[in-house]
This record gives C-alpha cells, sequence and structure tokens, in this order.
C-alpha cells in the first residue's frame, strides 16, 4: 500500500514539473491603459461594471485582470505577456491594439468608491463612483 501512494505522489510531482519551467523567464506585464468607463453614480445594493481599454500588440497579449475590492474601493491591475522577455532576436510586429475588458464589481460600496488602475511604470488612472 505504501508503493502505491509513493507511485501516486511521485507521478504528481512529475506532472506538475512538466507543465511549470522554473527557468523560464517571467513573460508577465502590467499592461498599459487608454480608458477607464465606469459609471458616475450606482445603487447601494446594485453591481456595476468597469470597462478598461489596454493597449496590446506586437509581441504582448492580454492576460487577466487582478481585482482587489475594499467597501472603500478597488484596485485593478491589468496583466498581460511578453513573449520577447527572455529571448533574444525577437522581431515583434507593429500592430497596436487596443482590448476593452469588463471587470463586475459587487456590493457592498462606502461612498464615494474610489477605482484606481495601476499601470506599471505610469501613474495610475483614479475614477470615482457615487453611491447612492
Amino acid at each position: 500500500m505504501k508503493a502505491a501512494w509513493l507511485v501516486v505522489c511521485l507521478a504528481v510531482v512529475f506532472a506538475s514539473a512538466v507543465g511549470c519551467n522554473p527557468f523560464a523567464p517571467n513573460q508577465s506585464v502590467i499592461l498599459p491603459v487608454t480608458k477607464v468607463e465606469a459609471p458616475a453614480t450606482a445603487g447601494t445594493g446594485s453591481a456595476f461594471s468597469v470597462t478598461l481599454t489596454v493597449q496590446t500588440g506586437g509581441c504582448t497579449r492580454f492576460d487577466r485582470i487582478d481585482v482587489q475590492k475594499v467597501a472603500a474601493g478597488a484596485r485593478m491591475i491589468p496583466w498581460g505577456t511578453n513573449a520577447s522577455i527572455g529571448h533574444k532576436n525577437v522581431s515583434c510586429p507593429d500592430d497596436i491594439r487596443y482590448e476593452p475588458h469588463t471587470v463586475q464589481l459587487d456590493p457592498p460600496f462606502a461612498d464615494p468608491f474610489t477605482i484606481t488602475v495601476e499601470q506599471g511604470d505610469s501613474a495610475p488612472i483614479t475614477t470615482v463612483v457615487r453611491i447612492q
């Protein structure tokens, strides 16, 4: 029985190691945001949506938006990947794109509700939604 558990554990460790190369470069990047769309006002118990227009293209692709929410606000980080990181002599096409991505925020909300969008090296974008 112990031998069977050992085989199962080794198989799990091997399978997880195959999908993850600890020596590969981290290609994650925080994407620039060109526009943040949020309602000027929202109801106390109503969810609302926020749309971020992120810049991609070339070797950069959208991955996800991380959201950290508290009653007084939300912090959003638009993540992408840049395939040229860690690779020499890569030529990325010159095709700048602007992609809208929407996030739904659920109550509770405090008034005012401040949304902060991080942009890596650039200054964050802040917008305020009044809760009524």
